[in-house]
């Protein structure tokens, strides 16, 4: 996507989803920092082997199981590529200080994994979201709107989507009509979000949860942001069933 090396790892696995979940601090210090408030939290945390490391092009990583039993890596030390990764297609991903993107997770335990995030590792809850389908909280840890959201769920538990931010809206539109020469199905028509101000639509992986390509994404200023709920979006997202 960028000029990191490693961004995602796709491993065989009998149910689609994510299962790991990397998070960027800002050096060993703060590794030991967060490792502290982990565990006096009463959650066990493993440092991350030699071979771990050396996958993952990082320099030092701890990991543990977070909410719903996702293993939760942080790591410092990126290392980066020689040169920056060019698309075959022309697509220019939004990263950088904003990381790879978002991840929106279900859960029938939403405020035990918002509590966590916020009160444990440090995350603001930039908004939450009440649809007819579903109540969304909305966590950040950068200029990102959100990096990792929950929804309540009873039904399952699991992946809902992964977010991938290109630089344009004819990006997006040229991604929507490649779903339509390989038959990719859709889940949500194109549409803008009221929350973050994303110009998006969905489409299903081929592992069966969403993924979001959209641009546009508002980004915080943590000194004048305030946190506010919403009951619907601007426009469009229209499920497709």
């Amino acid at each position: 996507m960028d000029q990191h090396p490693f961004r995602m790892w796709l491993t065989e696995a009998e149910t689609g989803g994510v299962t790991v979940i990397g998070w960027e601090v800002r050096d060993g210090a703060a590794i030991d920092e967060m490792t502290v408030r982990l565990k006096e939290s009463g959650v066990d945390v493993m440092a991350g082997t030699e071979e771990e490391c050396r996958d993952r092009q990082v320099t030092r990583m701890v990991h543990f199981d977070g909410p719903l039993g996702i293993r939760t890596e942080l790591f410092c030390g990126r290392r980066l590529a020689p040169s920056q990764f060019v698309s075959p297609l022309g697509v220019d991903f939004v990263t950088g200080e904003q990381g790879l993107g978002h991840v929106v997770m279900k859960t029938p335990h939403v405020q035990e994994a918002v509590d966590f995030y916020c009160d444990v590792l440090g995350f603001r809850l930039s908004d939450t979201a009440d649809y007819p389908w579903g109540t969304f909280y909305f966590l950040g840890c950068n200029p990102r709107h959100h990096s990792i959201a929950f929804i309540r769920s009873y039904k399952n538990e699991g992946t809902h989507h992964i977010l991938c931010e290109v630089t344009s809206p004819e990006e997006v539109g040229r991604a929507l009509d490649r779903t339509r020469e390989h038959d990719v199905e859709l889940m949500a028509t194109l549409g803008k979000h009221a929350n973050d101000g994303m110009f998006s639509f969905y489409m299903k992986s081929p592992a069966g949860f969403g993924i979001e390509i959209g641009t546009g994404g508002v980004q915080v200023d943590e000194s004048t942001w305030v946190s506010r709920t919403y009951t619907a979006d601007i426009w469009g997202h229209h499920p497709v069933p």
